[in-house]
C-alpha cells in the first residue's frame, strides 16, 4: 500500500476511540482536549521547534486524524496536513498585566472541544511574554491517550535536539499503527461474545447517582504522595512475592478506601487497558486505550491476600474480553440506570501508567512543566473517586481526587487512611484462609 493510498483510506475506529466518540456525541461540552503547559528553555529556537512539530505530524498518522461520518458509522482517515502552530507575543504596560493576559491566552486553548471532522487533533500555541517562552500542547482524546502523550513529549524533544544538531530527518509512515488497526478489525469477530460478557457482568450493578442531585460538577478534595526508596523496594517485592501486579495493589487500596470512607462493598471501577501488548506497539502515538468497567465486591472478613487474588483474576478476565462495542454497551448501561431510577454515572476510575524513562526537566527544549503542579482547588463530576498512579524506576506517584460532598473527608484524613491500608497490605502474609 502506498503512502498516498493510506492517507485517503478510511479505517474503523479502535475500541477505545469508540468510547470517546460516544462520549463526544452524548455531551460535546465535556469533550475537552488534554492540555500540557511548559516553560521553554532560555535558548529556545522557534524555527527548530516548528520543524520538529511538522516532522512529528508527518510521521504519526494519529496526529493527522480526521473523523468521517459514513453510512456504517464513524470512520477515521489520516490525510496529509501540516501541524497547527500559532505564535503570540504579549505586550502591555506592566509585567503583571502581560503575565495575566498570557495565562488567559493559554487557558483558552483547552476550553473548546476540537471538531475532528475539520480540525487538527493537535494544536500548539507558543506565547512569548516577559522575555520567556511558554508552550501549550493540546491533543484530542480520540487521537492521543495519556501514554501516547508521554511518548509524543519525548519524541518531540529528541526531534528538536536532532534538528538543532543538524541530524537528517526521515519521513516514514507508521506501519505499526496501521497494522494495529488492521488487527483490531480482524478481532471484531469476537465483539459480540465479549459484549454479552459485559452485559452479564454489569447487570444489576451500581452504575448511577442520586437522581435528585441537580449539579454534576462539585468541589473536590485531593491527596498526592510519592512512594520512594525502601518503601518502593518493599512494595515491588510484595508484588513479586504474591504474584500480583502493582495495578492489582492500587485497585485493592482504592476498594478498601471506598469501603471505609463510603461504606461501599459493591463497586464498579473504570479501568483503562493500555492495549499495548506487543513490544512494537509500545511506541505508537495514538489512542489505543480501552476502558473496562469491572464490578468488584469487598467481602467482610476476607483477607487482603484473598482480595488481591480475586482482583488479579478479574483484571485478567477483563483483558480477555476487552474488545467490545462501547456504544452498544453504553446503551445497555443507560437502560440499566433507568431501570434502577438513577443517572448513568461511572466515575470511579483507577489508572496506572508505567514510564520507566520519564522525561527530565530542565532539558534543551523544556525548562519545566507547569500543569503538573498541585492546584489549590478542584472541580470534578459528582461521585467521582479517582486514583491515578504513575510508576517510574525511582518512584510511584499517587494522585487521589474525590467528590468532597459525597465523601466529606479532608485530605489529611485521606492520607492517614491511605497509609494505614498500605501498611496493612504490606503485612499480608499471603495466606488465603
Amino acid at each position: 500500500m502506498t503512502t498516498t493510498s493510506i492517507t485517503t483510506k478510511d479505517f474503523p475506529l479502535a475500541y477505545g476511540q469508540r468510547f470517546y466518540v460516544q462520549r463526544l456525541e452524548a455531551a460535546p461540552q465535556l469533550a475537552l482536549p488534554t492540555q500540557r503547559l511548559y516553560r521553554l528553555s532560555k535558548d529556545f529556537d522557534p524555527d527548530a521547534f516548528i520543524k520538529a512539530m511538522q516532522h512529528m505530524v508527518a510521521c504519526h498518522p494519529a496526529l493527522r486524524l480526521q473523523l468521517v461520518k459514513t453510512n456504517n458509522g464513524w470512520k477515521q482517515r489520516f490525510p496529509d496536513h501540516e501541524a497547527k502552530i500559532s505564535q503570540v507575543t504579549v505586550r502591555g504596560i506592566t509585567r503583571l498585566y502581560r503575565s495575566i493576559y498570557a495565562e488567559m491566552l493559554i487557558a483558552e486553548e483547552a476550553k473548546k472541544a476540537m471538531d475532528l471532522r475539520h480540525e487538527s487533533p493537535v494544536k500548539t500555541k507558543i506565547v512569548r511574554v516577559n522575555g520567556e517562552y511558554l508552550l501549550s500542547l493540546c491533543a484530542d482524546h480520540i487521537a492521543v491517550d495519556l501514554i501516547a502523550f508521554d511518548l509524543f513529549e519525548k519524541e518531540l524533544l529528541n526531534t528538536y535536539v536532532q534538528i538543532l544538531n543538524g541530524s537528517p530527518m526521515s519521513r516514514l509512515p507508521d506501519e505499526t499503527f496501521y497494522k494495529y488497526l488492521s488487527n483490531e478489525f480482524v478481532e471484531q469477530r469476537i465483539e459480540q461474545d465479549n459484549l454479552l460478557f459485559w452485559k452479564h457482568h454489569l447487570s444489576g450493578a451500581p452504575i448511577g447517582m442520586d437522581p435528585t442531585f441537580k449539579s454534576s460538577i462539585v468541589p473536590a478534595n485531593a491527596f498526592n504522595c510519592q512512594i520512594i526508596g525502601q518503601h518502593l523496594t518493599d512494595l515491588l517485592h510484595f508484588c513479586r512475592k504474591h504474584k500480583v501486579s502493582l495495578l492489582n495493589v492500587i485497585i485493592a487500596i482504592k476498594l478498601l478506601l471506598l469501603a471505609d470512607v463510603g461504606k461501599l462493598n459493591d463497586i464498579v471501577l473504570s479501568i483503562p487497558i493500555s492495549n499495548r501488548a506487543m513490544a512494537e506497539e509500545g511506541t505508537i502515538i495514538a489512542n489505543l486505550v480501552m476502558p473496562v468497567f469491572i464490578r468488584f465486591t469487598v467481602i467482610p472478613g476476607e483477607t487482603i491476600a484473598q482480595l488481591l487474588l480475586r482482583i488479579r483474576d478479574q483484571i485478567l478476565n477483563a483483558m480477555v474480553h476487552r474488545q467490545y462495542d462501547y456504544p452498544t454497551l453504553s446503551q445497555f448501561i443507560r437502560t440499566e440506570a433507568k431501570r434502577q431510577g438513577v443517572h448513568f454515572n461511572l466515575s470511579k476510575e483507577c489508572n496506572l501508567i508505567i514510564d520507566n524513562n520519564p522525561i527530565a526537566f530542565p532539558n534543551r527544549l523544556f525548562e519545566e512543566r507547569l500543569d503538573n503542579k498541585p492546584k489549590l482547588s478542584y472541580k470534578i463530576h459528582k461521585t467521582t473517586f479517582s486514583v491515578m498512579t504513575r510508576q517510574s524506576k525511582s518512584a510511584i506517584y499517587v494522585d487521589i481526587k474525590w467528590d468532597a460532598i459525597t465523601w466529606p473527608i479532608s485530605s489529611i484524613d485521606m492520607e492517614a487512611k491511605f497509609l494505614i491500608i498500605l501498611q496493612q497490605l504490606m503485612k499480608c502474609d499471603g495466606k488465603t484462609g
